[in-house]
Parts: structure tokens; C-alpha cells; sequence
């Protein structure tokens, strides 16, 4: 591993097998960890840009074994949407391609194109464009019925499968990878699920099979044996009626009989299932490395290479998997997306300074809305060529960093990396602000991972944290600081009043106070209309031991949550019997009892026995600083949430902003 070799000779063993290098087909891979697939979302035109360069050079140098581009078009009517990922049907495609392997070979590292084609599972082509699939079968997802596939579209398909590996090729980056996962074309033909034919590429799996064999030949016969050519499968795609992991056993050594595959790459699911679209790239609280029984199981059946992946966030889980010999390469990649010098640091002996990624899945929810990839405690991912490397200074400032939630902390690390000396003061005990509530939550507990992280960085910094110290407007005059940023973060808004509602009969309470206290034995309705995770994260942590009732004016419940994000927390919200209820607003109160009202039909139901009310309108700003320190004349920067309320990934990204900046 470049700039490595002799760090990691002194880690003594403990990541001794993902830091070993592996030879895939013609090319060693300097070690173990992957960065499998996926579309940053920096992609110009369809064609490389520098900033996508940056991104991913950025994971090269920080030590990633091997990286793999998001799905790449071949075909006009399988694209995953305009100006979306990379397009290989442009010829002009090979001249960005070169300028990524200069870069990622300078850093030692290895790149692969993913070729795919979406079969049935998106829905923006255009008139005299329609969906190419196997069969009349539509996705669940986008309800969309394709134009059924002739032998001539076949043979058309396939050919550009293999003009899209020469172009890759001709780029002189190191390989491809077949997309047959996740329902995409040769899925579709592979799966009785989504393969209804009844000719030579239908109806016995190895009719089934005929499309992705001719496939595999096409793009070697390209390529030749100097490249890697991949193959990404399910291992099962966990839907009725769909490819089972017995059938997956059967047909791996069957694909791979030929020798023209370098690797077997396994995950889960297909897009044709509105559910297991969004669970292949499960967020928190999934099981960390669940898809890794897949491969393991492949791995049995086969002699090349198989890669796993699935929530395998924490080198320490990467090094049990290779060291049990369940797969020989491990995707981590949202671990590296949060952190991408995350086997620098391994290697160096400090896995306790890798940021870890605590399945927020920020970067799937813009992915799947066509947005460049944001993480949620990462604000450089996918800024690297906008915002550059951050420099040290030359000379130190005291800067004095108001508040301990996102914003201030990330503003206090970055101060403090460059050089500064900076105290931190934080009103109460506890550091986070508004994460810490969410981390209490069951489906974001592992949220508290990043406020530890934060906490490890500071004391490391040697930032003097003051906790339990609320800063006065009369104190600002005594900091005897050079600037400061101010990150007091917000507060709920105060709730609206409702109609003959009696606080002695019912009580209430803000998101806040039921995820720092829950009640028990009681009736809670949460008034959902602040959007985003606070109202349904208190449902969350109140469920277990209460009743609890959603409304929301809403179309859905948790409308402006990715359905990512949504089909977990509906799973756990539904399966504990709280009662969701779009599309109403309270109309007034009877009692105990709440009166609702449609706002379409304006048709009235009732809420009996309803204890508490949780009347969420969403935060306000907290600031009552900001004059006092115009009136000093202390330069100052006000960040996140004190701002204006948004996103946690937001305020970080100002906290880090300012800490470039001071």
C-alpha cells in the first residue's frame, strides 16, 4: 500500500488480514477493503469531472484497496436518469476515464466501472424510449410496464455492454464490473421473479442464465485477460417468487465455470420490491455485516474471489470477516464515504480515529433523490475539489467555540486541527444538543458513536471543554478571545394552541422531553408538523411502554423522511401498534378526548383517552448573543441551528466551514 508498508508491518497482526493484498484475476489489490458501487452524484453530464475525481482520489489516498463507480449507462433505455452517474454510450467518456486512473494510480489504488442497465426499475425515459425487460413485469417502485426484449434487442444490449468495456479500457482504468444485482437487466433475466419468456432465454434456469453467460463472453472478448471483469449478484433477493439463496448457490458455479470471471461480489434484493429496494443498503438499526451469511454461502461453491458488504462499518467487523474466511474482499462503503482515510488511519494503529459511520444513510437518501451525496458527520464527502485540503495556521487565535451540539463541536475540532487554541462552552452537562436526544431513540441509538467520536477528537485537540457553562451577554466582554463562533442551536417552537384542551387533564410535552424522558403506561398523540425525524423518533422511544397516535396534514407520515429511512422506522413504528394517521389536523379537544379533521373532506373522528400531546411545530431559533458580541466588536460567525433550524449535516457542515475560516 502506497506510503503504508512500513506503518502497517507495525500494527502487530491485529488488521493483518484486510491490510494483506489480493490478486483479482491480473491485478493485485494492495489490500482488503472495498469501496463497492455507488453514484457520488458529481458526475457531469454523465462524463467524469474533476470534482469526481477529487472524490474518489481522495479514497485511493487514503487507502481504499479497490473502488468501483457507480452503475454506468450502456444503453439509452437503460440509464438511471439524466446527467445521473457516468454514461458510457458517450464516446468522449475515455478521455475523463484516463485522467481517473492517473489519479488513482498515483495513490496506489484500483478502479473498476460498473456497467449496468436498469431493466424495468426506473422510470425516466422519454416518448419512442420505453423500458427494455425481459417480460412484461413492472416494479413495484415505479409502476412502469417495459417493451419486452426481441432477440435483436438482445444481441443490441449485449453489444453495448462490450463497447461500454472498451471504453473503460481505453480509459487504462483496471476493470469492470457486471451490475446483475438489484433487479437490473441480467437480474431480470436470471430471476423467475422478473423472467417470464418462454423462448431460449426463458423458462429453465439455465434458459434464464443463457443472457448473463453471452454477457460475460461479450465483455471478456473486449477486455481480454489484462482487466478485471467482476460480477455483482444476489445472494438472494428476499422477495416471493423471486431468486432464492438456493438458487444463487446453483448458478454461481455455473457463471463461473468459464474462467471469465475474476470475483463474485454478493448482496441482497431487487428493485422490483418496493421494500427490498430500499433494505439493500440498510441504515440503523439493521444487524452490521448481514448480507455477509450470503457469501459465505457462495464462497462454499466457488474458486474465485467473493466480495461481501452490508453495514460492515467497523474495521474491527471487516478484519473477523476475512479472518473467518466468510468472503476475501469487504465493502465498506458508506464507512468510507463518513471517513476515507479509514485504512490510513488502520494501518497507522489508530482505528479509534477512524469517524465512524453510524448508518444515518444521508448519502443513500440523496442518492436515491438524484442529489449529490451528503454525509451526516462528514461535511467535506463530495466537497473535496469545492472546498480543498484544509491548511494549518500560521498563526494561532484564541477562538472561543458557544455551544456543544453538531455545529460547535465540528467548528471546535477543525479550529483546533489547524492549530488554534479553542475552548468549548456548552450550557449543560451533555455534548450533541439535538443528536443526543435522537441517539436515545431505539432506531438512532448508535447515533451516540458520533458525539463519542467528537469527545475522543477534542480531548486529542487538548480543546478545553466547559460543560454546565452557559454564556451570559454580560460575560462576552470577559472571554478574552480573537473571534467566536456561536452554535446555540434552537429550541421547539411553542405549540399552537388547541381548541378546549385542559393542560390539568391533558399534559403537554415537546419531542424533546419524551426522548430525554419517556413515559409509561400512557396515550401519547404527537402532532406531526415540524417534519423530519424529532416527532417520530419521541414515537419511537415512546412505543414500547404507551399508546401512541400520530396525525400529520401530511399525504404521509414522515413525508420528508427518504423512504430509505422510512421503510425501517414504519416497520418498527407499525409493528408496535402505533396508529399513523395522515392527512388530519386537530380540530379541538373534549376532555380527554382530541377531535381530528380531515383536511380534505373535513369529515371529524375522534382520539379517546389521550394522555399526553406532543404538539410538534418544529424549532426556533436560540440567540441571545449575537448583539453582545456586535456590541464588543469580537469577530464572530454564527452557525447551524442559532441560524436558522436545519439539517444536522448542515450544521456540521457550517461548524466545519467556520473552522476553516477563523
Amino acid at each position: 500500500m502506497r506510503g503504508l508498508e512500513t506503518k502497517a508491518s507495525a500494527v502487530t497482526g491485529t488488521f493483518q488480514h484486510l491490510l494483506e493484498p489480493i490478486q483479482i484475476g491480473p491485478k493485485t489489490i494492495r489490500n482488503r477493503a472495498l469501496v463497492t458501487a455507488h453514484v457520488p452524484g458529481l458526475e457531469k453530464d454523465g462524463l467524469v469531472s474533476e470534482a469526481f475525481i477529487a472524490y474518489q482520489q481522495a479514497r485511493a489516498r487514503g487507502g481504499a484497496g479497490l473502488q468501483i463507480s457507480g452503475s454506468s449507462s450502456v444503453h439509452a433505455t437503460g440509464s438511471v436518469g439524466a446527467g445521473r452517474s457516468l454514461n458510457n454510450t458517450k464516446p468522449e467518456i475515455v478521455e475523463g476515464y484516463k485522467r481517473l486512473a492517473e489519479a488513482i494510480h498515483g495513490e496506489g489504488g484500483r478502479f473498476l466501472v460498473q456497467l449496468g442497465h436498469a431493466a424495468a426499475s426506473v422510470n425516466d425515459q422519454d416518448a419512442g424510449r420505453p423500458l427494455w425487460a425481459p417480460s412484461a413485469v413492472s416494479s413495484q417502485l415505479v409502476r412502469e410496464m417495459p417493451e419486452v426484449m426481441t432477440r435483436a434487442m438482445i444481441e443490441e444490449i449485449i453489444e453495448a455492454y462490450a463497447v461500454a468495456a472498451g471504453r473503460v479500457k481505453a480509459g487504462g482504468l483496471d476493470g469492470v464490473e457486471i451490475l446483475g444485482a438489484f433487479g437490473q437487466l441480467p437480474a431480470a433475466f436470471l430471476s423467475p421473479l422478473t423472467n417470464k419468456r418462454e423462448d431460449e432465454y426463458g423458462g429453465t434456469p439455465e434458459k434464464r442464465m443463457r443472457f448473463l453467460s453471452e454477457l460475460i463472453d461479450a465483455v471478456r472478448a473486449e477486455v481480454g485477460r489484462g482487466l478485471i471483469v467482476g460480477l455483482r449478484m444476489p445472494g438472494d433477493e428476499r422477495t416471493e417468487g423471486g431468486l432464492t439463496q438456493a438458487d444463487m448457490e446453483a448458478f454461481a458455479p455455473k457463471l463461473t465455470a468459464s474462467g471469465k470471471l475474476d470475483y463474485l461480489n454478493v448482496v441482497a434484493g431487487t428493485n422490483y420490491d418496493r421494500i427490498m429496494r430500499m433494505e439493500h443498503w440498510p441504515p440503523t438499526p439493521a444487524p452490521h455485516g448481514l448480507y455477509v451469511p450470503l457469501a459465505a454461502a457462495i464462497k462454499a461453491k466457488v474458486k474465485i474471489p467473493v466480495f461481501t458488504s452490508g453495514r460492515v462499518t467497523d474495521p474491527a467487523l471487516a478484519e473477523e470477516i476475512l479472518a473467518n474466511g466468510h468472503a476475501d474482499m469487504v465493502g465498506m462503503t458508506r464507512a468510507h464515504i463518513a471517513d476515507p482515510d479509514l485504512v490510513r488511519k488502520v494501518a497507522e494503529g489508530r482505528p479509534g480515529d477512524v469517524r465512524p459511520c453510524v448508518g444515518a444513510n444521508l448519502c443513500i437518501s440523496n442518492a436515491t433523490e438524484g442529489k449529490t451525496i451528503r454525509c451526516l458527520h462528514n461535511p467535506e464527502a463530495a466537497r473535496e475539489y469545492e472546498w480543498g485540503p484544509q491548511k494549518r495556521v500560521e498563526t494561532a487565535k484564541r477562538v472561543a467555540v458557544i455551544g456543544g451540539g453538531p455545529a460547535g463541536l465540528e467548528a471546535a475540532r477543525v479550529a483546533a486541527e489547524r492549530g488554534h487554541q479553542v475552548v468549548l462552552y456548552e450550557a449543560g452537562e451533555e455534548l450533541g444538543g439535538q443528536f443526543s436526544l435522537w441517539a436515545r431513540a431505539p432506531q438512532t441509538r448508535e447515533f451516540s458513536r458520533s458525539v463519542q467520536w467528537f469527545e475522543r477528537q477534542l480531548t486529542q485537540l487538548q480543546v478545553q471543554v466547559r460543560r454546565n457553562a452557559a454564556v451570559t451577554p454580560d460575560m462576552i466582554g470577559e472571554l478574552d478571545v480573537d473571534c467566536i463562533v456561536l452554535a446555540t442551536g434552537s429550541q421547539p417552537a411553542p405549540p399552537q394552541p388547541v381548541e378546549g384542551l385542559d393542560p390539568d387533564r391533558i399534559a403537554l410535552a415537546s419531542p424533546w422531553e419524551i426522548l430525554d424522558q419517556p413515559p409509561s403506561g400512557q396515550h401519547v398523540l404527537i402532532i406531526d408538523e415540524g417534519g423530519g425525524r424529532s416527532g417520530l423518533s419521541a414515537a419511537d422511544a415512546a412505543l414500547e411502554h404507551n399508546r401512541v397516535t400520530v396525525i400529520s396534514t401530511d399525504f404521509t407520515v414522515g413525508e420528508m423522511i427518504n423512504p430509505n429511512i422510512r421503510t425501517p422506522l414504519y416497520k418498527r413504528l407499525l409493528g408496535g401498534n402505533v396508529e399513523l394517521r395522515p392527512c388530519e389536523e386537530v380540530a379541538r379537544a373534549e376532555g380527554k378526548t382530541i377531535i381530528t379533521r380531515n383536511i380534505y373532506s373535513g369529515q371529524e373522528a375522534k382520539i379517546e383517552a389521550v394522555d399526553t400531546v406532543v404538539n410538534w411545530r418544529g424549532n426556533q431559533v436560540v440567540d441571545q448573543l449575537s448583539e453582545a458580541i456586535r456590541h464588543a466588536g469580537t469577530p464572530f460567525k454564527v452557525i447551524g441551528d442559532c441560524r436558522a433550524p436545519r439539517h444536522v449535516h448542515t450544521a456540521i457542515a457550517e461548524g466545519a466551514l467556520a473552522g476553516r475560516s477563523v
